[in-house]
């Protein structure tokens, strides 16, 4: 008995003393175990404006299947923090209160000019333009497409008529493939 007595002797010893490491957070060998830092806040939604950036300009169209060339001088801010992607920029012409022309911009160009990513409190000049044939109308509507790259809800915004300086008319036809745009 006092054999094994004698063994767990350095046992008796030893708990006391991994008691006391134990409660004060740790060991000698590791210190103190660390606290994981904080959960940042997710980003915040993205906010896209656009307005009228100037004068509305009437060109002849140059393509025999178009009459007008539109250009639109836009400027697309994003006020809250957040980042989107554009998505599409469409263009109806308004007669009598119905749609009797429409025309799209996709994806694909407004990415091949270097225009998708609406960075946080960004700023973006852009001139967009449409072709179309009715000579005749009341009303023009433009909208623009997003999809918000944390939440990837999509969401579109009316650039309002109102917000552009006027109209001006260029006698010099425009010759464009399709719809365009590009940074100014």
């Amino acid at each position: 008995m006092q054999r094994f007595a004698r063994r767990l002797l350095p046992f008796a010893v030893l708990a006391p003393l991994l008691a006391v490491l134990t409660a004060c957070g740790g060991n000698s060998v590791t210190g103190p175990t660390p606290t994981p830092p904080p959960t940042p806040p997710p980003p915040p939604a993205a906010a896209v404006t656009a307005t009228g950036d100037g004068k509305l300009v009437v060109h002849p169209s140059a393509s025999p299947r178009f009459a007008i060339a539109l250009e639109t001088p836009i400027r697309i801010q994003e006020t809250a923090g957040g980042a989107a992607n554009w998505d599409f920029a469409r263009f109806s012409v308004i007669k009598g209160g119905k749609e009797i022309e429409r025309g799209e911009l996709g994806s694909t160009p407004i990415r091949a000019a270097g225009l998708s990513s609406i960075a946080p409190k960004s700023n973006l000049p852009t001139t967009i333009v449409f072709r179309f044939n009715a000579p005749d109308f009341d009303d023009l509507t433009l909208t623009l497409g997003f999809t918000d790259t944390h939440t990837l809800a999509k969401f579109t915004v009316d650039v309002p008529f109102s917000s552009f300086g006027g109209v001006d008319f260029n006698v010099t036809p425009m010759n464009i493939p399709s719809h365009t745009v590009e940074k100014r």
